[in-house]
């Protein structure tokens, strides 16, 4: 996590490498910006506050599919005891076995696409309210390790946000089915962030014995950093960057 004050002065760290890059925008329009999102009350739904629900996007009903397959096998059963008899004679015992699964699926199908899409639309709308660089700078630390961790989701990742302390600097754990761990530290700067930070970043993936690494800022990166990257498997996000990929996954 960063060390950052969470008292909202805008006071960025500033980039090891020193200097603004020209294209950042001005500290007062940082400070409208804010005021606007917490005006909207965009920023407690940027880390999913608000009503409970009872299954988390992308999360897997157990409980839901412990119920249905209960229900695939209770209602066969009960259908050849009462046909068994002297009535529906003709009807062969497997015939309800082979109806019970495609009756479910029937019904499942459709729940099983709404639920994944809702839930992708969900962290869409979520993250599609900070719509701008100025926005993206104008989040508090937390807040903007939050933003950038439901753009890994809908990137497709699997993420998990550290604790406060005992993470060497990692704000965010990644995976998915081609990668067993990644590591992301996020970096709200004004500034230029240099060759030290990533050098960091590669100790720590290297001492947890992670495949892959990012380093992300609101700044920018001297071109000692970009170049000390090179062939390793560490990607750099700058603010630019951050904005071209929040408006692709929108």
């Amino acid at each position: 996590m960063q060390s950052d004050s969470h008292l909202f002065s805008f006071g960025f760290p500033e980039g090891r490498a020193g200097g603004d890059p020209d294209w950042l925008p001005s500290p007062g329009q940082v400070i409208r910006a804010r005021a606007q999102l917490e005006q909207q009350g965009v920023l407690p739904g940027l880390a999913g506050e608000g009503p409970v629900s009872l299954l988390a996007p992308g999360e897997i009903p157990w409980l839901w599919w412990a119920g249905a397959v209960l229900w695939i096998l209770a209602w066969p059963t009960v259908i050849t005891f009462k046909t068994s008899g002297t009535q529906l004679l003709w009807l062969p015992w497997w015939l309800p076995l082979l109806l019970a699964p495609l009756h479910m699926a029937l019904l499942a199908l459709p729940v099983i696409a709404n639920e994944r899409d809702a839930g992708r639309d969900a962290l869409r709308r979520r993250f599609g309210r900070i719509q701008t660089l100025v926005q993206i700078m104008a989040l508090e630390p937390e807040e903007f390790e939050s933003w950038s961790a439901l753009l890994f989701q809908l990137m497709g990742y699997r993420v998990v946000q550290t604790q406060n302390t005992g993470d060497h600097g990692i704000d965010l754990e990644l995976s998915n089915d081609r990668m067993r761990r990644g590591l992301v530290q996020c970096k709200r700067y004004r500034g230029t962030v240099g060759e030290p930070a990533v050098r960091d970043l590669y100790g720590t993936m290297m001492h947890e014995n992670a495949e892959r690494g990012w380093l992300l800022t609101t700044g920018a990166f001297s071109r000692q950093a970009r170049a000390w990257c090179n062939g390793k498997p560490i990607e750099l996000w700058d603010g630019r960057s951050l904005l071209a990929l929040a408006k692709s996954y929108r």
